[in-house]
């Protein structure tokens, strides 16, 4: 059972209610004007395409909702420094770059040896753009979640007494609902053969991710590098997606993450059982 203290509780109420109510409002705004939500935008392309339409105004409402966590976390703690203390910080940033390029390539490989390839007529330096544009521009969206997720849930939680496994799961499960509202977005008009499998699928990769993240915060002391992670992962993810759409190889990026969690339990278990001073369980 998790016994939330008063911090914890107004940091969750912040981060879901700011959320919630923008890609909700987004959405009802959208579908009042007869507009389609654009999901795969973001603040470049909220100017350069929307800006002076009728879609400005959704959009930019669906920008901003993704600070949730950020909001949420200004409230209760107050900004705090991208790096911790320098003595306590392990050397893993090969593993920042590392987990999201290996994530991706099994679903890679599978997507060229079934012929799914298609830059839908776009040059390589061209999709090259986009990919890099969508990395920096999701450092200062996506990535800003960090700062709650790490930043403040992860040593409350901490805090609170509960082993590593414990955050994993519980912390994992509030990330993923926090999604939740997105997922309808993009896949309720697919029906709930498509949506129930994919909110299962979505929360059971964010626990493995919330594992990996939380374990790479702990080592490093870093809010910078996990910011990172969260933008390459979602990078690579859009990069998949950019080459091979439509290919039904995503899976093996979210059970590439439990691969992760496998190696790092064997890895480096005795900073794991470290975590509050016991053994996990």
């Amino acid at each position: 059972m998790w016994r939330m203290n008063r911090k914890t509780k107004l940091y969750l109420i912040i981060a879901f209610a700011w959320t919630w109510i923008g890609w909700g409002g987004a959405y009802m705004l959208s579908e009042r004007a007869g507009l389609v939500l654009s999901t795969e935008s973001t603040l470049l392309t909220l100017f350069t395409e929307f800006l002076g339409t009728e879609a400005f105004a959704p959009q930019l409402i669906f920008a901003l909702a993704v600070y949730g966590p950020f909001v949420g976390f200004l409230t209760v703690s107050g900004f705090r420094s991208l790096n911790g203390r320098a003595d306590k910080r392990k050397n893993l940033w090969p593993y920042i770059f590392l987990i999201p390029v290996i994530s991706v390539l099994p679903a890679v490989i599978f997507s060229l040896l079934t012929s799914f390839y298609d830059l839908k007529g776009q040059s390589i330096g061209t999709a090259f753009s986009a990919v890099w544009m969508y990395f920096l521009f999701n450092i200062i969206t996506s990535g800003t979640e960090e700062f709650g997720w790490r930043g403040f849930l992860y040593p409350e939680m901490k805090a609170e007494g509960m082993s590593f496994w414990d955050i994993a799961w519980k912390g994992g499960f509030v990330w993923a609902l926090w999604h939740f509202p997105l997922l309808f977005i993009l896949y309720l008009p697919a029906g709930a053969a498509v949506l129930i499998p994919s909110l299962i699928g979505f929360t059971a990769s964010i626990v493995a991710m919330n594992y990996i993240t939380n374990f790479l915060y702990e080592a490093m002391d870093s809010i910078l590098a996990v910011i990172l992670l969260h933008g390459l992962n979602n990078t690579m993810s859009f990069l998949l997606v950019l080459l091979f759409p439509g290919t039904p190889f995503t899976l093996l990026t979210s059970l590439m993450a439990w691969v992760f969690v496998w190696w790092i339990e064997k890895k480096h278990g005795d900073l794991i059982k470290a975590v509050n001073g016991k053994p996990d369980s």
